[in-house]
């Protein structure tokens, strides 16, 4: 036997074994993003025929999410109102948003209130108040309705409100989530309103639900993933992320 020859037959049989599996892959990979693309236009049109217009990008990749126990972090009033009495008023000429962010970081760290999780999210205008939010992530998630906000009033800090969360263990299981457009029909069956509904944005947070959360107890609880549906100019619904 020419084994040189066969040698051959058989590397160029594995390269065509290889490219059409090469071929197979991609062609299932065409597929499923046609399909997917198919579906996501269909479920635009039913939210549409129920009179839910979305109006942001819909999220197409995410990654499987684990669960995550949570405590009320209390602070030191008494430090807060210390912090208060003792400021420094910025001059008009001082009063840019940048100043205005490390006035109210630094605030944050004198009271001994700032982690990594601390994360600047706005800052509005209001009149003659300033506004501005903090809010709390952890590996890019938000933890919701943990909030830091500030009003600043004539150069200086007037009013700090604070519901904060500490994460305290993130699960080592990780289950896979829903699709954002699975979170839209969730939405779409549990909504109960008949006005003209506007989804402005559709995000992946952790969600305890601080109707049912004791703050004044130190009993951990659990946030677990959910869809955040922002609409109707701050309206707001929590989906259930993690597939039953």
């Amino acid at each position: 036997m020419d084994w040189t020859k066969a040698k051959s037959i058989l590397i160029v049989a594995l390269i065509v074994t290889n490219l059409v599996l090469i071929a197979t892959y991609f062609y299932q990979e065409y597929q499923s993003k046609s399909n997917e693309e198919e579906l996501r236009a269909a479920t635009i049109k039913l939210l549409e025929s129920k009179n839910i217009f979305v109006e942001t990008e819909i999220p197409e990749e995410h990654s499987r999410m684990p669960k995550l126990t949570v405590q009320y972090d209390k602070m030191n009033q008494d430090i807060i109102e210390e912090q208060l009495a003792n400021q420094k008023a910025l001059t008009p000429e001082d009063m840019t948003d940048d100043n205005i962010m490390e006035l109210t970081a630094a605030f944050i760290e004198n009271c001994g209130l700032m982690t990594e999780n601390v994360t600047f999210d706005r800052i509005e205008h209001t009149g003659e108040d300033i506004r501005i939010t903090y809010k709390n992530y952890l590996n890019g998630y938000a933890i919701e309705e943990s909030y830091i906000i500030f009003t600043v009033t004539d150069g200086k800090i007037s009013e700090m409100k604070r519901f904060w969360l500490n994460p305290i263990e993130v699960s080592e299981i990780k289950k896979e989530v829903i699709s954002a457009i699975a979170a839209l029909i969730g939405f779409m069956s549990e909504n109960t309103e008949y006005e003209r509904i506007h989804v402005q944005d559709i995000s992946l947070v952790y969600w305890l639900d601080s109707g049912s959360f004791d703050a004044e107890s130190p009993v951990t609880d659990t946030a677990f993933p959910a869809w955040k549906i922002t609409y109707n100019r701050g309206k707001i619904q929590y989906i259930s992320a993690w597939e039953q």
